[in-house]
């Protein structure tokens, strides 16, 4: 992602509308992330707000994009420094609406996730009212119309093959992005827990929680040596009589 493209969506974020999208999504993230576990938490968004002060890991940290971000670490989100099986919740914000490579994105956050590692994604629902404004405004030049809707379904299909597990999917936001209402409405109370608020699968923005699952250990099979047939019989010895009898021959 260029640097005025990146700094467009941040602007976005920023603006009354995109700062109410993330009043939402923090809500959420606020009852998720305290069920996770671990030494390390990373956050890949494209945004620069935290979202992840829920979280009782110790460890928690942003990865920048750009070199002008402020982070102590920056890097591509294809190409994460990090070593392998060394984060135990990664929190990706809207990464794979915006940039390229979704796919080697989501391979290298498996690649550093550890076994049994979490990974919440958060991004745009095409199949919403704001999927619908996307294509009926034809506002694709301006943020967060020029994202790649990524649908939740397919998005879990790419994790199931890279061995991740769905935990969950929460949507929210159900209103128009120019109507009044959704400005002036409260954020969702979900201190009593997400699951008791509306779920349906058409809100403009989803929380998929996976689950890195152990890989599949090789089964051992025997090795079978051939054997001479009756091989394991044993010799008997013959009795008197039947020496006697073999000597009278």
């Amino acid at each position: 992602m260029q640097k005025a493209e990146l700094d467009h969506v941040r602007n976005w974020f920023g603006s009354s509308l995109g700062d109410k999208v993330l009043e939402v999504e923090k809500a959420i993230l606020d009852q998720l992330l305290p069920g996770f576990f671990g030494y390390h938490l990373l956050q890949l968004s494209v945004q620069q707000a935290p979202l992840y002060q829920s979280s009782p890991i110790q460890h928690k940290f942003d990865m920048g994009i750009i070199e002008s971000d402020g982070s102590p670490f920056v890097a591509r989100a294809t190409e994460l420094p990090l070593e392998g099986d060394s984060v135990d919740v990664v929190l990706l914000h809207h990464i794979l609406d915006f940039c390229r490579d979704r796919e080697q994105i989501l391979r290298e956050i498996a690649r550093v996730s550890i076994p049994m590692g979490h990974l919440v994604v958060v991004g745009f629902n095409p199949v919403s009212l704001w999927g619908g404004w996307k294509v009926l405004a034809a506002a694709g030049k301006s943020a967060p119309w020029n994202a790649s809707f990524i649908r939740a379904g397919r998005l879990m299909d790419w994790l199931n093959v890279l061995n991740f597990k769905i935990d969950r999917a929460q949507y929210g936001i159900y209103g128009l992005p120019v109507t009044r209402t959704f400005l002036k409405g409260g954020v969702p109370d979900y201190t009593r827990g997400i699951s008791r608020g509306a779920n349906w699968p058409f809100g403009a923005v989803y929380v998929i929680v996976a689950r890195k699952q152990v890989g599949t250990m090789t089964p051992i099979r025997p090795v079978w040596r051939p054997q001479r047939a009756f091989g394991k019989l044993t010799v008997v010895r013959p009795t008197g009589r039947n020496m006697a009898r073999n000597t009278r021959e």
